[in-house]
């Protein structure tokens, strides 16, 4: 509100209130002085008559009785010209006698009539009439005055009246209103300073305290502090809302029905796509969002959505996106259609949700029960089937017992053969279905490998190089010697199928450490120490559907003829019976390895967390790590892990997403790069142009493969540091520690 507008404005409203009221009052008064004025002029007027008639009365009968009718005309003209009358005349016998002055009729003259009378021997006679008249002008001019001077006496009080009243209402109610609002119109400044000083004792007033104002005034702070103490609780709980939501992986947009255009999103909205909150709102759902960004599997249906809306007015769906940093990731949303009272058309709110985590360990548990299910079947198939090869065998044995000929005898041998050989298939697969038998024992990993390197190197022939690595300091284990040995065999057999030109073969043992955010992501895995048997190949390796469907019976991706596929099957169950855990890295044209994790026994004398001892006094806090990982779950897990270590992390998720990014780093005091990725450029070629940057960065390449496995297919040179996959942070920390040399 303008301050000048204002007052104004209050003035004219403050005069309205007070002038016409007052006038009205004025002229009221004049009204009453006006008629109470002509009344008492009019009765004065008509005594004064009356007396003169009275008065004049007896010398009037006395001239006409003496008929002095010269002196009688003299009177009535005196009367005129003293002004006592307007018109005089006198009558007798109903004839008019003597006149002066004029005679009117009317209500604006004034007649009174008196008798003259004699008395004549003891007789009143009437000698005549005398009346007399008089304006009542005089009457009216009187009044007249009267009232004019009335007026202008309160025309005069009046506007003294509004003046003071004017000057003391500016004074102790206008201007402190107009301050108050002035005030809160033009306060720029933190609302918790401001304070409204109305200014009213600076020119000298005395005001009472606790007047209308001031409560007016403590009001308003009072609003104030109520306002500014919501806004505080509503910002609270806005901030753990969107704490809420960035930790949910929540986030919030709405965008234009008809063009697609956002209109408005939050920060975790924008983050999902890799963008700011300006970019994406310079995008499109329906123009630019779906054809780049949604996997093309999922683009149809999201392109189906708005149909959806019009029909139902909400919708949702889970769809496949691709961000920028090279990850894909599922983002669940829902759609709402909000039509109310828009010009501009009907708009589609949206919440998203990244669920990659949760679909990833959806679809293990589905494999893990897809696994446990066919593991059910083929265990109940193992057991029928034993029992009916018992028979046979039974039979076989007694005909061999009753026949004699010799010929039919080498047929009852190939029979009893067969038959062993189907033993041996339900034998592996009661061990799939986690239902072999088991008699475990204390076993030295390494020492079971050495006492079988005979066995394996028969196993592989001659164009596969065989090579053990045997670590010392190995814990031990307990498990069934006969079944892991058979594990072990159908592994190599598997690697050796691979590498049908022949090629490298690792076997490999070692210690390894599983942590909680490792056995999070996989069912019935429990973090500790662990045995590591590794068997490395330089095949061809598998595709990620091959890898999934592996553990399942019968599945073989060998020639017909070539494979039972039970061998992986056989070693996974054996492994899951024994409470351990079964891994398998494969990437094509880049070979396979197979891992078998088998809990640590603690014999007596040994201390279980000797080793995580060592990492304890290990600090990583401040490091720049650049990580370089191209499995989205692993990056991510990673990244977390070094966060918590205090390492400040910049990740890519391949060659050319590092190079680029290398260009917008100060400081890089360690590379930790997965040995394969994709996309052209492998980790040491990765590393090497790093290294042009920041040519004293330490490096620790990782792999699921075991090292040795990577030295001899010429990725990488001997003696460098490198992380097998799964690691746990100890593991982490003393890499680190080897690799910065300190």
């Amino acid at each position: 509100m303008n301050a000048a507008g204002g007052r104004s404005g209050i003035r004219q409203k403050v005069n309205r209130s007070l002038i016409l009221p007052i006038v009205s009052l004025v002229f009221l008064a004049a009204l009453v002085v006006a008629v109470s004025s002509y009344r008492l002029g009019n009765t004065r007027l008509e005594k004064r008559v009356e007396t003169l008639a009275h008065s004049s009365a007896v010398l009037f009968e006395d001239l006409l009785w003496q008929l002095d009718y010269d002196t009688i005309q003299l009177l009535l003209d005196e009367h005129i010209t003293l002004g006592a009358v307007t018109g005089a005349q006198l009558t007798a016998r109903g004839q008019i006698l003597f006149v002066a002055g004029t005679m009117e009729s009317g209500s604006s003259y004034y007649s009174y009539t008196w008798p003259l009378m004699r008395s004549f021997r003891g007789e009143e006679t009437q000698l005549g009439m005398l009346t007399l008249q008089m304006s009542r002008q005089g009457v009216l001019w009187d009044v007249g005055r009267r009232v004019l001077a009335t007026l202008a006496v309160a025309a005069l009080a009046v506007l003294a009246t509004v003046l003071i009243i004017q000057r003391l209402l500016n004074r102790r109610l206008i201007l402190p209103v107009l301050r108050i609002a002035d005030g809160l119109e033009n306060w720029r400044g933190d609302w918790r300073a401001f304070e409204i000083d109305l200014g009213r004792r600076c020119d000298g007033d005395v005001v009472d305290e606790g007047d209308e104002l001031d409560r007016l005034v403590h009001s308003i702070h009072s609003m104030r502090n109520q306002i500014l103490s919501s806004h505080e609780i509503i910002k609270s709980h806005e901030q753990s809302l969107l704490v809420a939501a960035k930790f949910a992986g929540i986030g919030f947009s709405a965008y234009e029905l008809e063009t697609g255009r956002y209109l408005e999103c939050d920060k975790n909205f924008a983050n999902l796509f890799g963008m700011t909150e300006q970019e994406l709102a310079c995008c499109s759902f329906t123009d630019d969002i779906i054809p780049t960004i949604i996997d093309v599997a999922d683009a149809e249906k999201a392109r189906g959505i708005a149909a959806r809306l019009a029909a139902n007015g909400t919708a949702d769906g889970v769809f496949l996106f691709g961000h920028p940093s090279g990850d894909q990731r599922y983002i669940r949303q829902f759609f709402m259609l909000d039509t109310g009272g828009r010009s501009r058309g009907a708009i589609v709110r949206t919440i998203a949700q990244d669920v990659t985590e949760m679909t990833q360990l959806q679809a293990n548990y589905l494999q893990a029960q897809k696994l446990k299910s066919l593991g059910s079947l083929t265990g109940g198939l193992a057991h029928d089937f034993n029992n009916i090869l018992a028979i046979i065998l039974g039979n076989l044995e007694l005909l061999q017992e009753e026949i004699s000929d010799e010929a039919q005898h080498r047929y009852l041998d190939t029979s009893l053969m067969a038959v062993r050989r189907g033993t041996g298939l339900t034998s592996q697969l009661l061990a799939y279905a986690r239902k072999q038998p088991l008699r475990p024992e204390i076993i030295n990993a390494s020492q079971l490998l050495d006492e079988s390197r005979a066995l394996l190197d028969t196993t592989v022939g001659e164009t596969i190089d065989l090579e053990f690595v045997l670590d010392g300091g190995l814990w031990a284990i307990e498990a069934d010697k006969t079944q892991l040995e058979t594990a072990i065999l159908n592994l190599v057999i598997n690697a050796r199928d691979a590498m049908p030109d022949g090629g490298k073969l690792t076997l490999e043992v070692s210690n390894a450490r599983l942590d909680r955010d490792y056995t999070n992501s996989y069912e019935e895995v429990e973090p500790g120490q662990y045995v590591c048997i590794a068997v490395s190949d330089m095949g061809t390796g598998m595709d990620s559907e091959s890898i999934d469907r592996a553990l399942e019976p019968f599945y073989t991706t060998k020639g017909v003829g070539k494979g039972t596929g039970l061998g992986l099957p056989m070693a996974y169950g054996f492994t899951k019976q024994s409470g351990g855990h079964f891994k398998i890295y494969s990437e094509v044209g880049s070979g396979t390895t197979v891992k078998i994790y088998l809990p640590r026994v603690v014999l007596a004398g040994e201390s279980p967390a000797a080793t995580e001892g060592t990492a304890a006094g290990i600090n990583l806090a401040g490091l720049h790590v650049f990580l370089i990982e191209d499995d989205d779950s692993l990056r991510r897990t990673f990244e977390t892990q070094l966060r918590k270590l205090g390492c400040l992390v910049h990740v890519a998720s391949d060659g050319p997403a590092a190079l680029h990014l290398v260009k917008t780093l100060s400081q890089v005091d360690l590379i930790l790069c997965d040995v394969i990725l994709p996309n052209g450029m492998n980790g040491p070629s990765v590393v090497a142009t790093l290294l042009e940057t920041f040519a004293e960065a330490a490096v620790v390449y990782m792999s699921g493969y075991t090292e040795n496995a990577i030295v001899h297919q010429g990725r990488l040179e001997e003696g460098v540091t490198m992380l097998q996959k799964p690691f746990a942070m100890p593991d982490l920390k003393v890499a680190f520690h080897k690799a910065l040399g300190t």
